[in-house]
């Protein structure tokens, strides 16, 4: 991934106390069964990415895009949820840093319940931690399993999380606008203070939690990357004014519809931009959306210039709820930003 850069100060994980909680520690079981653990994804398993999905990242030989973002460290983590009363013992990861690797698990409030770490390692691949203590979690609350990349090396997917990823009782949560999954939080932002709760792009991490089931018991069948439902990119299916309306007045307000609803977070004045002829940059505007008819109203902040052509710009950045993206003409290759003029009288 390269994310937006994200400096602050702050101290090293390696400084900050590490909270296991006693009270959520669940004992061994009692009746003397075996058991094991299970996933969300299995050992041998592989998205089978190509090079194109890395984008400026590398491809390793097992079909994972893999990134050195040579920054301070980066905690990575799963969102999920279960269905049902559940121990966790550990997380899986793809490890791609072979230093010590620590990981935890999360309350969805950033309270760290459990911790573990694994040695340094000269391989790469799928690995299992174990956490000092296994915890029990409650069904029906959100919980974070990460772990800790003190190189800032890790394997990743664009897009994974767009839909909701199940196995067996655990359910690895869709990423929705305001609600990211998977989540990092690099070790210089304050804001995040080491728990993971920021997003780009939807992107899996691969880091899953590992979680207990008796010897006997039918092992659920393995979660896959699964296709969105929704694979129709939003347009634009209206504005006002164009160039075909008649010339507008100064304080005219633009009035855009799509196709759908889009994600809101994603309107911004770099998305959505006014231009006067011959002028590159943008005019300042207010931007309003009303998602109830995906109409978004562009207000400029001063009045227009008496018959000038004005130009908006959409661009290809939008994204639709199910993280389609922006593109006006489905029959051009790559997407297609929307573009058109106007006139004030």
């Amino acid at each position: 991934m390269r994310m937006g850069k994200l400096s602050a100060a702050a101290m090293c994980l390696a400084m900050t106390p590490l909270l296991v909680v006693p009270a959520g520690a669940a004992p061994a079981p009692s009746d003397g069964e075996a058991s094991s653990t299970v996933a969300l994804w299995d050992p041998d398993f592989s998205p089978h990415l190509g090079a194109a999905d890395c984008e400026t990242w590398g491809l390793d030989e097992r079909g994972f895009c893999t990134a050195d973002d040579t920054r301070n460290g980066v905690e990575l983590g799963t969102k999920f949820q279960t269905s049902q009363e559940l121990r966790i013992t550990g997380v899986r990861i793809y490890r791609v840093d072979p230093g010590t690797v620590t990981g935890s698990l999360w309350s969805a409030t950033g309270t760290r319940l459990a911790t573990g770490s694994l040695a340094p390692a000269a391989t790469t691949g799928w690995q299992d931690l174990a956490f000092d203590r296994a915890v029990t979690i409650s069904p029906g609350r959100t919980y974070v399993a990460s772990y800790y990349s003190p190189a800032t090396k890790y394997a990743f997917q664009y897009g994974f999380f767009r839909q909701q990823l199940d196995r067996g009782p655990v359910t690895a949560l869709r990423a929705v606008d305001g609600d990211p999954n998977g989540v990092h939080c690099y070790d210089v932002a304050t804001l995040c203070r080491f728990f993971p709760i920021r997003g780009f792009r939807d992107a899996s991490y691969w880091v899953s939690p590992l979680w207990e089931i008796r010897v006997g018991e039918p092992v659920p069948p393995p979660a896959a990357s699964s296709t969105p439902s929704d694979v129709t990119p939003p347009t634009v299916q209206a504005a006002r004014p164009t160039w075909s309306s008649t010339p507008v007045g100064r304080g005219k307000s633009i009035r855009i519809t799509f196709s759908e609803l889009l994600r809101s977070s994603l309107l911004t004045r770099d998305n959505v931009r006014l231009l006067r002829k011959g002028r590159p940059k943008p005019l300042p505007v207010r931007l309003r959306y009303d998602n109830s008819r995906n109409r978004l109203t562009v207000d400029p902040v001063r009045l227009l210039r008496p018959r000038t052509t004005y130009r908006v710009v959409i661009a290809t950045r939008l994204m639709d709820v199910a993280g389609n993206r922006l593109d006006q003409d489905s029959r051009r290759a790559g997407a297609q930003r929307a573009t058109w003029t106007f006139r004030t009288r």
